[in-house]
C-alpha cells in the first residue's frame, strides 16, 4: 500500500504563492478579481436555487427573499431593528407557521409552545447559536448550516445559554443548576438585602434636593451588584443588532484599544468594557480557587464560578476562555434584563397614581422593620397585586427574540405540516405575551388582571422565562430581586416620588436587542425624591 505524505508547511505556502503568481501573470489582477466575482455569483445562485426550490423546507409558507436569503432579517434588523414586527406582519398574511429564513421557521401558536420548549426527560433539544454569534458568548468555532445540516459541531468554548449540543448542554448546565436554584437563592438572600438598603440609603440622601435621577441606570448598578459585583454598561443594548447579524465585528473590536473605541463610539467601548469586566472576574476567582483552604470562608466566595470550578467537570470545562464567555453571559442577563424590568414596573406604577396606591396599601406589616429587616421573596410572592405588578411586567417587557430550538431526532408534527429534524423552530414570547384574545389591551399596563380569579389561558401564555431544558437559568434569583426591590421602593412609609420629564415613550419598548429597548433618544427614568 502506497502512502500520501502531505507536504512541509512551507512547501505548501509556497505551491499556493507560485500558483497565485501564476494565476496573475497569466489572467492579471481585474482577470482574477472578475473570475473571483463570476465564481460567487455561480455560488449564489446554485444556494439560492437550492433553498427555493429543493430544501426540505420549500414547501413552507412564507416571503421567497426570506426562503433565499438571511440578509432579508438582517436589512431590517440593522435599518429600523424591529424585525419582530416584521414577522409579525408574516404571520398575519402566510399563517401560524412561517419560513423566516432559509433553515429556520417560526410558529405563532400558543397551544403548541410546550411541544416546542420541551424538558429533557422528553426529547433532546439541541439549539441554533446563530443568531448570537457576534455577542461575545460563543467561541472561535462557529456554526456552518446549509438548511438544518450542522456542517461542524459547537465550539467548546460556548457560555451555557447557547450551547447547542444537548448533551454539553446538560452537562454544564447540572453544574450550576443548585446555584441558581430557588433553594440556594432564598438562602444566600441576605446579600439580596444588603444591596436593596445600600440603594435605598443613596436615594434617602437626595429626599428634598430636587435632584432627578436616572432610575434606569441606578437600577443597572443594582442588578449588575448582585451578578458581577460591577456596575453594567446600559448602552451595549444597541449594539446587539449589529453584533448579532455581523459576528465579524466583534473579533474586529477585539484588536482595537478600549480608550479609542471611547473616542469614537462610546456604545462600542462599553461592549468591550462589559466583556473586560466578566474576564476581570474569571481571572480573580480562578486565583481564590487555586489558593482557598479548608478555613478560607466559603460563604464569602461563593459564585456560579467557584461552583464551576470546585465541581467533577472535565478541565476544558474549566478553561478561561469558556469561563470568561460564560461571564460575559451571566452578567449581560443578570443585569439589563432585570434592570429594564425594575425600570418599566417603576415607571408605570408612577405614572398612574391609583395603581401606586393600592400597591401601597397591600399588607403593612411585611416591610415594618426595614431597613432592620428586609422583606423576603417567600412572604412577598403571598402579596397579590405586588404579583400583578411585576407579572405585567415581564409581559409587557416584549423579550423580543425568539429562541430557536431543534429536535435532532425526531420529525415534528404541527397540524398539516411535518417539521424535518433538525430543523430550528422559534416561537416569539412577544406574541405570546401580547395577544389580545388571553390579554384584553394588552399594550396596557393591569396588575388587577393577575388578582382573584383570570383566565387560565394567561398562565399558558406568560414565558417570560420560556421553559423546557433551554429555560433561563437565573429565573429564581430575578424573581427574588424584582419582588424584594419594588417592595422595598413602594413600601407604605416609603419614597414620595414623581416622574420628571419621563413619559411613555421613553419607556416603549420598540426595538429588538434580545430584550426590548426605547426609542434612541429616550430619556430615560428620571425621578425626583421629595
Amino acid at each position: 500500500m502506497s502512502s500520501f505524505n502531505l507536504p512541509a508547511k512551507c512547501n505548501i505556502e509556497k505551491h499556493l504563492s507560485a500558483n497565485i503568481t501564476c494565476l496573475l501573470n497569466t489572467m492579471g489582477f481585474w482577470g482574477l478579481l472578475g473570475g473571483l466575482v463570476g465564481a460567487m455569483i455561480v455560488h449564489s445562485t446554485f444556494v439560492i436555487a437550492y433553498r427555493l426550490f429543493f430544501s426540505p423546507l420549500e414547501k413552507f409558507p412564507g416571503p421567497k427573499l426570506a426562503a433565499a436569503t438571511a440578509w432579508y432579517e438582517t436589512f431590517f434588523d440593522l435599518w429600523n431593528n424591529n424585525f419582530p414586527d416584521v414577522l409579525a406582519e408574516m404571520h398575519a398574511k402566510y399563517g401560524p407557521i412561517v419560513r423566516v429564513n432559509p433553515w429556520e421557521l417560526s410558529i405563532n401558536d400558543a397551544e403548541y409552545y410546550n411541544e416546542v420548549y420541551v424538558t429533557a426527560g422528553k426529547r433532546r433539544t439541541n439549539f441554533d447559536a446563530r443568531p448570537r454569534s457576534g455577542l461575545g458568548m460563543q467561541g472561535e468555532c462557529q456554526y456552518t448550516f446549509m438548511e438544518g445540516k450542522k456542517l461542524n459541531a459547537f465550539s467548546r468554548t460556548d457560555a451555557i445559554s447557547i450551547t447547542a449540543d444537548y448533551d454539553t448542554h446538560e452537562m454544564r448546565r447540572k453544574a450550576v443548576a443548585n446555584f441558581f436554584s430557588r433553594q440556594n437563592v432564598t438562602r444566600v438572600e441576605s446579600r439580596i438585602h444588603d444591596n436593596v438598603r445600600m440603594l435605598d440609603a443613596k436615594l434617602c440622601d437626595l429626599r428634598g434636593t430636587g435632584t432627578a435621577v436616572a432610575l434606569n441606570h441606578a437600577f443597572s448598578a443594582f442588578t449588575g451588584d448582585l451578578v458581577g459585583q460591577h456596575k453594567s454598561l446600559y448602552g451595549v443594548l444597541r449594539m446587539v443588532p449589529l453584533l448579532r447579524n455581523l459576528g465579524w465585528i466583534s473579533q474586529l473590536l477585539k484588536l482595537i484599544p478600549v480608550s479609542l473605541l471611547t473616542a469614537l463610539n462610546l456604545k462600542v467601548a462599553g461592549f468591550r468594557m462589559f466583556k473586560l469586566i466578566g474576564e476581570g472576574q474569571i481571572d480573580k476567582i480562578k486565583a481564590e480557587v487555586a489558593n482557598e483552604t479548608k478555613n478560607s470562608g466559603f460563604e464569602e466566595k461563593q459564585s456560579v464560578f467557584h461552583d464551576i470550578l470546585r465541581s467533577d467537570l472535565p478541565p476544558s470545562e474549566k478553561d478561561s476562555a469558556r469561563l470568561k464567555r460564560e461571564a460575559f453571559a451571566l452578567l449581560a442577563a443578570g443585569t439589563i434584563t432585570t434592570a429594564s424590568t425594575l425600570a418599566l414596573i417603576t415607571y408605570y406604577i408612577l405614572a398612574n397614581p391609583r395603581i401606586e396606591e393600592r400597591l401601597r396599601e397591600e399588607p403593612k406589616d411585611v416591610t415594618a422593620g426595614f431597613p432592620e429587616e428586609v422583606p423576603r421573596w417567600a412572604d412577598l410572592e403571598k402579596l397579590p397585586y405586588l404579583q400583578g405588578c411585576i407579572k405585567e411586567g415581564l409581559r409587557i417587557g416584549r423579550f423580543f427574540r425568539r429562541n430557536t430550538c431543534i429536535a435532532p431526532d425526531i420529525e415534528l408534527q404541527y397540524k398539516q405540516w411535518t417539521i424535518p429534524k433538525n430543523t430550528p423552530v422559534g416561537m416569539s414570547i412577544c406574541f405570546l405575551h401580547m395577544a389580545p384574545e388571553v390579554y384584553p389591551e394588552p399594550y396596557k399596563f393591569k396588575p388587577e388582571r393577575w388578582v382573584g380569579n383570570y383566565d387560565p389561558l394567561m398562565n399558558r401564555n406568560f414565558v417570560p422565562f420560556t421553559k423546557g431544558s433551554r429555560n433561563c437559568l437565573g429565573m429564581n434569583l430575578a424573581w427574588s430581586e424584582l419582588y424584594v426591590y419594588i417592595r422595598t421602593l413602594f413600601r407604605p412609609s416609603g419614597h414620595k416620588m414623581t416622574l420628571v420629564g419621563t413619559d411613555e415613550s421613553d419607556m416603549a419598548l420598540i426595538h429588538d436587542s434580545d430584550v426590548g429597548v426605547p426609542k434612541r433618544d429616550s430619556k430615560g427614568l428620571n425621578v425626583r425624591f421629595d
